[in-house]
């Protein structure tokens, strides 16, 4: 048996770890993406714009859960990405993920843009929110209702199911 065999558990009488379930996927998706917000450049080009939302629009398209994939691209439709800054950014991944954490009727976290650059930077924990100053963004005539004008950029593979 060679070294490729047992390093795609494939030997003997090792047993197989189990693939992850849906929780655990989404708990490091989560992760990743604050982290990726966290250190989005502070006044990112128009490029750097373009590959955030090449990016999203891949992320998305390749989740491994389908039906997350499909509820995030209404979550997307609903508040767009903002791209524009770091904060904006930050702040959107933070509202969306309470957005996702609402409908799963789970607590929601704090959007403090300095505790969110923080926990993003560190691998730190979520700041979560007490119940009374919890506020999930809700679509209004196509803006968002939470820190500031939502921009006219939207994922195209936010736009449409997959």
């Amino acid at each position: 048996m060679g070294v490729g065999s047992s390093l795609f558990g494939m030997g003997g009488a090792q047993k197989r770890p189990r693939p992850p379930d849906r929780a655990e996927i989404g708990r490091a998706a989560w992760r990743y993406v604050h982290t990726l917000a966290a250190n989005y450049p502070e006044q990112p080009s128009l490029g750097e714009q373009e590959d955030a939302l090449y990016w999203l629009r891949s992320f998305v398209r390749l989740y491994p859960c389908g039906l997350c994939s499909r509820e995030f691209v209404d979550v997307c439709s609903d508040l767009p990405p903002r791209l524009g800054s770091r904060k904006d950014y930050t702040l959107w991944w933070c509202e969306a993920h309470n957005r996702v954490r609402d409908d799963l009727s789970q607590p929601l976290c704090r959007c403090d843009l300095t505790e969110l650059l923080a926990v993003g930077q560190t691998g730190g924990s979520m700041p979560m929110a007490s119940p009374a100053a919890a506020v999930v963004p809700q679509a209004v005539g196509g803006a968002t209702t939470t820190s500031g004008p939502s921009e006219a950029n939207k994922c195209a593979a936010c736009s449409q199911s997959t």
